[in-house]
Parts: C-alpha cells; structure tokens; sequence
C-alpha cells in the first residue's frame, strides 16, 4: 500500500509535477489549495509537502511549522521565508524531483 503524501499550493502546475514525481516513486499523493481543506487527511500522511505562500497568508500554516513534531517539508521560494522547527524539511525552488523525494524520504526513515 503506498504511503499518502498531502500538498498543499495554489499553483495547479506544482501540485501535479509534486504528484507526478512522487508517483513515480510509489507515494500516493493529495493535492490541495488550501491549508484547511487539508487539514483532515494531515494526521494520517507520512509528511505535507507546503508552498512556502501558503504559510505566509495562513496563521494555522505558520502555526504548524514551528511544531517539533511535525512533518513538513516547505518549499521556498528565495525570499524571507517564516521560522521552522528544527523537524521541518527546506527544498528551494526551482524543484529537482531528486530533492523532493529527499525530503520526504526524511520523513520515511524516521516513521520506520
């Protein structure tokens, strides 16, 4: 059974290359546009992967990345990004796949 990934962005484009990579490597990927209409399935995933404008325009986004025990993996985008907890995984963009599935794979090798 592949492991569930959430992403989280505005950007259609994005949410279908982070789903396409990821496929490719076996997770199950569930795309989203909002912090809130992914809040239900979060607990359940192996990590959310989240567009670094999506934590700057919601409180509950930035909230969470200070949790220890999250499992976040932000994607920034050069600008000043909000703090992290130390748990949290930084990917820049532009994307490499190769770096996508290194931070989810973090979260991976933790759970197991």
């Amino acid at each position: 059974m592949p492991q569930t990934i959430v992403a989280i962005a505005t950007d259609d484009a994005l949410l279908r290359s982070l789903e396409f990579a990821l496929g490719v490597e076996g997770y199950l990927v569930h795309p989203y546009g909002s912090w809130q209409a992914a809040r239900e399935l979060m607990a359940a995933s192996l990590c959310v992967i989240v567009d670094v404008d999506i934590c700057r325009k919601d409180p509950d986004a930035r909230r969470s990345l200070l949790d220890p025990t999250s499992r976040i993996v932000m994607l920034t985008d050069g600008m000043p990004s909000p703090n992290v907890s130390a748990s949290a995984r930084l990917i820049s963009k532009p994307l490499e796949g190769a770096d996508i599935v290194e931070g989810v794979s973090h979260f991976r090798r933790v759970r197991t």
